[in-house]
């Protein structure tokens, strides 16, 4: 079984444990340096998660893999290695998500417009223009209270909620600052 995670995800030591109590071999797709020979010692194939040919990247690094030790499934910890993982099960032909429905749930500005499309129902939403500042009346057009959230940080981080127009311009601004720091790390955090 193929797992694809991130190399500092703390989900790695339960999902090997699990593992081994079920019987099954688990072969690891983490974001390392693709250098060093296997500093770590647990044979895992180097990939990256962000970039433009990523998932193409980590396809050919798997099927190279798989020529000596076939694999039965791919799982995942995390957005980034759930859309590595769908590709790469796509391409060996076993069972998945399509990778483009990984994107998809990796971002949500994605979400919300395939939601939408599909007539399901999704809370009002706005995308804000990255780094522009935005003049009093652009926050006058947005209905409060509302929540100001990342395009694709996980687990809530850069989410908050406003009440009023200060706390709007204030989450707006920390969203962005936030958005800054991911972009050099390879994850987007526009509102």
């Amino acid at each position: 079984m193929l797992l694809v995670a991130a190399t500092t995800g703390y989900q790695l030591r339960a999902c090997d444990a699990a593992a081994r109590a079920a019987g099954v071999e688990l072969v690891l797709a983490t974001d390392r340096c693709h250098v060093l020979d296997d500093p770590w010692r647990d044979g895992a194939i180097p990939v990256r998660f962000e970039g433009q040919s990523a998932e193409e990247d980590a396809v050919r690094a798997v099927r190279a893999a798989a020529a000596d030790r076939p694999l039965d499934g791919v799982l995942a910890v995390g957005d980034g290695p759930a859309v590595i993982a769908a590709a790469v099960a796509g391409a060996l032909g076993l069972r998945g998500h399509p990778a483009a429905a990984a994107r998809a749930a990796a971002n949500k500005l994605l979400t919300r417009r395939r939601m939408q499309a599909h007539g399901l129902p999704t809370p009002w939403f706005r995308v804000l223009p990255p780094g522009e500042a935005l003049p009093p009346e652009r926050l006058a057009a947005i209905a409060l209270p509302c929540v100001v959230k990342p395009l694709a940080m996980a687990a809530s981080r850069g989410v908050a909620r406003a009440d009023t127009r200060a706390e709007l311009a204030a989450a707006v601004a920390r969203v962005r600052r936030l958005g800054a720091q991911a972009d050099a790390h390879g994850a987007r955090g526009e509102p």
